[in-house]
């Protein structure tokens, strides 16, 4: 899509779908607009690809004066005369020929010297690949023009350690970037606005899709496309990735190949074994028949380059060695888990050992979603609602050689203690006992919580937790 409205206002509302959401980063876009009349502004947003930063800007666009390029990885001079050929469609004094990517920029600059005007190359780490001189022409550009031009300069990347590396490394465009959008997905109070405009509104119909494709918004398109918003999972994950037709079979490699490299295969399998539940690295090790200190080598790499994955320790013990491992992206942790695993099976057209594996496995993954999903939206409640006498600084997941809890935190003073079910039935006297001698053992002021899907209806169990004055929560509560 090319939008440029300096001759006649165009609305992209004919062909854009309805627009969830977004408001603090279309206001902060518009904010920006604002400042690029009286100079340059310098953009950058990213985002994992499907996040919806592509639809953002389009809404941001929208009725402004804009330009927008798509960078493919095609060569160099192919995409220099695509783009020459937009320019041509809306200005007469362009050139039939541009021959050099210094002469594209500086014509652009010098039209929004007379004009306002957003300026959007889409994918621009991709530069990378097709001409890298571009990268130090830009810098010329900016440099030269940011106090006389009326642009607001939007680029647009995918590949998070690319865009890294070109912004903020020493690298011909550091320091050039006025503002970083970094998009994130979309909440589950976001997600379930999106299910109920489709006619879902049963919260456990919107957790089970939130379980598969988390807070991506294009991977809520794909339902729409399918008419799949309201059929069961398991049609869902044959139409839409348990076929090699079908459009999220290789999704994961089209994903994360490219910020791989060479080494995606080991990087894939270490992701498959968090997938499953493989949370310690010796589990991790034994599973793939690798030393310790290769595996650490890699998940050091998955946290703090690709942020993939996150680390968690003992009470946030900085040397705990007793630590543990988690996938933090939701659609890949499915994908992993249903679909990487199975390529073999999928390949050969075998799908019902897959769909009985997923029927009876779901419900545990789900189980996983609904605990990491409990534990925020409990902490953005007591931030901001102070719903508990309790202040902690993070609240995760508890273990020690004799405990496990869902939910653990300090606020120096007290301590939170407690448990995440799917099911209300799951909550029971040994369930209680075990918090109560827990907080027995810690002999310190306890906050204990319990957290269900749904409401708790034994009597008994109910009059148990008042007695030994939990703080109990059915999902709704805390939304």
């Amino acid at each position: 899509m090319i939008i440029l409205s300096s001759i006649i206002p165009v609305s992209i509302d004919s062909f854009m779908k309805k627009f969830y959401n977004r408001k603090n980063e279309l206001a902060s876009l518009n904010k920006h607009f604002a400042i690029a009349k009286n100079n340059l502004f310098v953009e950058v947003m990213m985002g994992r690809r499907r996040i919806g930063k592509t639809e953002l800007v389009k809404k941001h666009i929208d009725k402004k004066q804009a330009l927008y390029f798509y960078v493919t990885k095609k060569s160099s001079q192919i995409i220099l005369n695509d783009f020459t050929g937009i320019l041509k469609e809306q200005f007469s004094f362009v050139p039939a020929e541009i021959s050099n990517w210094e002469d594209f920029f500086n014509l652009i600059f010098e039209l929004s010297k007379k004009q306002k005007l957003i300026v959007v190359f889409d994918e621009f780490q991709n530069f990378n690949s097709v001409d890298k001189s571009v990268f130090s022409i830009l810098q010329k550009k900016i440099d030269e023009y940011k106090n006389k031009s009326k642009m607001h300069l939007i680029l647009i990347g995918s590949i998070q350690t690319l865009m890294e590396k070109i912004f903020t490394q020493k690298e011909p465009l550091y320091g050039r970037v006025d503002n970083f959008i970094y998009l994130k997905p979309f909440s589950f109070n976001e997600v379930a606005l999106i299910c109920g405009d489709h006619k879902v509104k049963n919260a456990e119909s919107v957790l089970n899709l939130f379980s598969v494709f988390g807070g991506v918004a294009k991977y809520y398109d794909f339902l729409e496309k399918f008419s799949l918003f309201n059929k069961p999972l398991e049609v869902i994950l044959k139409e839409l990735f348990i076929s090699r037709d079908t459009p999220l079979y290789k999704e994961g490699e089209n994903l994360l190949i490219e910020e791989f490299g060479q080494d995606y295969e080991r990087y894939f399998d270490i992701l498959f074994c968090l997938s499953i539940g493989k949370t310690k690295i010796s589990e991790i090790a034994s599973l793939m028949q690798l030393p310790v200190t290769t595996v650490s080598k890699y998940l050091s790499v998955l946290i703090k380059k690709y942020k993939l994955a996150e680390k968690r320790n003992l009470r946030n013990k900085k040397n705990s060695k007793d630590n543990r491992y988690y996938l933090r992206d939701i659609f890949l942790r499915f994908w992993f888990r249903y679909v990487y695993k199975n390529y073999t099976k999928i390949e050969i057209d075998s799908y019902q050992p897959i769909l009985d594996d997923f029927k009876k496995t779901f419900a545990s993954h789900k189980g996983f979603i609904f605990e990491e999903l409990s534990r925020k939206l409990l902490y953005k409640k007591i931030l901001e609602e102070k719903i508990l006498p309790c202040q902690p600084r993070k609240i995760s997941n508890y273990w020690d050689k004799k405990y496990e809890f869902d939910i653990y935190g300090e606020d120096g003073r007290n301590f939170l203690i407690g448990e995440i079910k799917l099911s209300g039935k799951a909550i029971n006297k040994k369930l209680i006992g075990k918090i109560e001698e827990f907080v027995d053992f810690r002999n310190k002021n306890a906050v204990k919580v319990i957290i269900t899907f749904d409401k708790i209806t034994d009597v008994k169990i109910k009059k148990l937790l008042k007695q030994k004055n939990f703080y109990v929560f059915a999902f709704k509560d805390i939304l």
